[in-house]
């Protein structure tokens, strides 16, 4: 066989081998994803799954009657039994809470950007920012419900409240977090202070602030089911205190159940928007 032949041969032959390598490439990306979605799942379902056998555990080795603590295998066929109503229920309480956080780190972060620019702006707000998170909220929850109505605003009202002072703390500590130095060097420049404070404070921000968000929307969980239950808006709040009045107490500690699912499952999202906006801001 010549030359020619030879390298007539291999040119034939490099396509079939460009497809293999092609497809050996893809199936090891795929299976590299998949692995990284099944360990992101047992990453973020892991408690759950903890806490349904320590209360199993629990109920088994004290032997309490179904009255005051069901078994979690009735509690999960009652859920199971009846899904669209607590979906429905954990709709309502998750729109509040993204309500909440939404209107509570909007608040945060245009009150930290006031007291970067002004140090009588941030003695101002932050006395009467402490003070909001050292009234109870069962205390508060009357007060704004005169003021604003017994309804979905005021719930919101109240998760915002709560959402709002990590992120005002975080990310006023985020914009003087910038590297020793460089404020100065921004000033020998000739900077001003608009940009001093988009190019170097801005940036610096960035990562405590997306902390202070994975941290609020667990604590606006809490306060909109704390809200919905003192109020008796629609929400798991809510059926949590009617199925307790009731002594339905499968349905109450379902409700339970579902509210811990869905916090753990907000705060997954919230962490993952957040490792993306880091590899994206970063």
């Amino acid at each position: 066989m010549t030359a020619i032949d030879q390298a007539t041969l291999l040119d034939r032959a490099r396509p079939a081998s460009d497809v293999i390598d092609r497809d050996m490439r893809s199936t090891g990306v795929a299976t590299h994803r998949l692995r990284r979605v099944l360990i992101h799942l047992v990453h973020t379902l892991w408690p759950v799954a903890f806490l349904l056998v320590a209360w199993d555990t629990w109920v088994t080795v004290k032997h309490l009657p179904p009255a005051v603590a069901p078994h979690p295998g009735t509690v999960l066929r009652y859920v199971r039994a009846n899904p669209g109503t607590f979906a429905g229920d954990a709709l309502d309480t998750c729109v509040i809470v993204l309500g909440g956080l939404l209107v509570g780190a909007v608040g945060g972060i245009a009150l930290a950007t006031v007291s970067w620019f002004s140090s009588i702006a941030r003695a101002a707000i932050s006395g009467p920012a402490l003070v909001t998170q050292c009234l109870p909220v069962a205390t508060m929850v009357p007060v704004l419900a005169r003021i604003f109505g017994y309804n979905q605003r005021t719930v919101v009202i109240i998760a915002a409240l709560i959402a709002f002072f990590p992120v005002l703390v975080f990310t006023t500590a985020g914009l003087r977090a910038s590297p020793p130095g460089t404020d100065d060097l921004f000033v020998v420049l000739g900077a001003g202070r608009i940009q001093r404070f988009r190019h170097l404070a801005v940036p610096s921000a960035i990562p405590r602030l997306l902390v202070s968000l994975r941290l609020s929307i667990v604590a606006a969980v809490v306060g909109a089911m704390l809200a919905q239950w003192i109020m008796g808006t629609s929400g798991l709040g809510y059926r949590l205190v009617t199925a307790q009045a009731s002594f339905r107490t499968a349905e109450a500690w379902g409700a339970s159940l579902v509210a811990i699912v869905l916090s753990v499952l907000l705060y997954s999202a919230m962490a993952a928007l957040c490792r993306l906006a880091d590899r994206r801001f970063g």
